[in-house]
């Protein structure tokens, strides 16, 4: 096969999968039209954010006051999205629908992301395959249809990871440079990221990188320094603002309190009466408390129980509505794979080792599920890093392939096949 010929191959496949995102996410962006956008729990105040920062350029959350409860990545994204809408109509609803339609437009760039991630290491079609499965996981729609962070963190987490690895791929200031970047915007969506702006320093477990450490050393000061600089804003805003350094967000202390407490689904007024400070005190104490007396237990809370809690059940709405369509009924039923493609996909992310870049990609995936152990364990904290699990779902596809191609006795195929 010529150069030319595998490169419009690749663009083909490129382009169909392009063609059935879009399709797909159109038939949801239409029917999403159709109903109210009706706000609960954190879209509620997402929404609310947004709004006092269109109408008195200030940046609150559940307040009409300044405020740091989270970062300002995914209400900044509301606001604009709602400014552009106010251009074309004054209904609030218009612009909520408009973002919602943006949402499903960023979820047709998540999987042709995706796509590009496995492409680093698997063959056309199994990269397809995984793809595929992403676009028609149930959760994504659910999610789309829910002014939440999540629709704009998966986006940037997985530009961030394609920015990353090209960067370790390529090896130039630059590409670790937007990498930075994307971590910053990341970060600013969903800050449980930000311990990746020293990721690069494992590259120091590799030889030949350690015999070229000055040219690391400014491919890392590239990486961070780029970083910082888009933090920056944030940073001073909170200095100049709320008169103390905040890195990232104020709210970490409600989800660690509840994810000290094994029954947080039945104490429900743990936190009642409590302020932030207070929250995060109680938590400290309660897990200090709870390894010292019942360690076994505790250890079991913080591992194991909570990866059952975060995966056992997929993050979309358990009840179908009455007139839902075809295509709705038929991912509806495709949620009942869920677990089978956590167990799969945990099988290729641990597969993914042999393989030379997307082994980061299950070191990433590792780490996004540790930061979450500590906190609130609710399937909505599993689904971003669902991508990944995809992902090993190609992986073992791939593996498969080439064991049954062994067995028979034909050449096992490349990655480009």
């Amino acid at each position: 096969m010529t150069p030319t010929h595998s490169a419009s191959k690749t663009w083909l496949w490129s382009l169909i999968l392009l063609a059935l995102a879009v399709l797909f996410h159109m038939y949801f962006i239409v029917s999403a039209w159709k109903q109210p956008v009706i706000l609960f729990g954190d879209a509620y105040y997402y929404d609310h954010s947004a709004t006092v920062l269109n109408a008195l350029h200030l940046y609150s959350y559940w307040s009409w006051g300044p405020a740091a409860q989270v970062t300002p990545g995914y209400p900044l994204f509301l606001s604009l999205i709602y400014r552009f809408a106010s251009l074309f109509s004054q209904s609030h609803q218009v612009a909520m629908h408009t973002a919602q339609t943006v949402q499903h437009l960023l979820s047709v760039v998540t999987v042709m992301l995706v796509y590009r991630l496995m492409r680093f290491c698997l063959p056309r079609w199994a990269s397809f395959i995984g793809a595929l499965l992403w676009l028609v996981y149930p959760p994504v729609i659910y999610a789309n249809n829910q002014l939440l962070t999540e629709n704009l963190y998966i986006p940037c987490l997985l530009a961030f990871t394609f920015a990353f690895l090209t960067a370790i791929r390529d090896k130039t200031l630059w590409h670790f440079g937007v990498a930075g970047f994307w971590l910053a915007v990341t970060t600013l969506v969903r800050p449980s990221v930000m311990p990746l702006a020293v990721a690069p320093l494992l590259l120091l477990f590799d030889r030949a990188v350690r015999t070229q450490w000055r040219h690391w050393l400014s491919e890392f000061a590239s990486y961070v320094g780029v970083f910082v600089l888009f933090m920056l804003p944030w940073w001073i805003r909170n200095a100049v603002v709320m008169h103390q350094l905040i890195l990232t967000d104020l709210d970490s202390a409600n989800p660690l309190l509840y994810g000290s407490d094994p029954n947080f689904e039945k104490d429900v007024s743990l936190s009642s009466g409590l302020s932030l400070e207070q929250q995060k005190a109680l938590a400290i104490h309660r897990i200090e408390a709870g390894f010292h007396t019942h360690p076994l237990m505790y250890l079991k809370w913080y591992t194991l129980d909570k990866i059952g809690l975060l995966f056992d059940t997929p993050w979309y709405n358990s009840t179908l509505a009455k007139h839902a369509g075809l295509l709705t009924r038929a991912t509806f039923a495709y949620a009942h794979l869920h677990i089978l493609w956590v167990v799969v996909g945990a099988i290729g992310l641990l597969m993914s080792a042999w393989f030379p870049y997307l082994r980061w990609i299950a070191a990433l995936a590792l780490f996004l599920i540790v930061v979450q152990l500590p906190f609130i364990p609710i399937n909505r904290y599993a689904y971003p890093t669902m991508p990944f699990f995809f992902l090993g779902v190609g992986v073992v596809l791939y593996g498969l392939q080439q064991l049954w191609l062994r067995r028979a006795g034909a050449t096992p195929t490349s990655q480009g096949d």
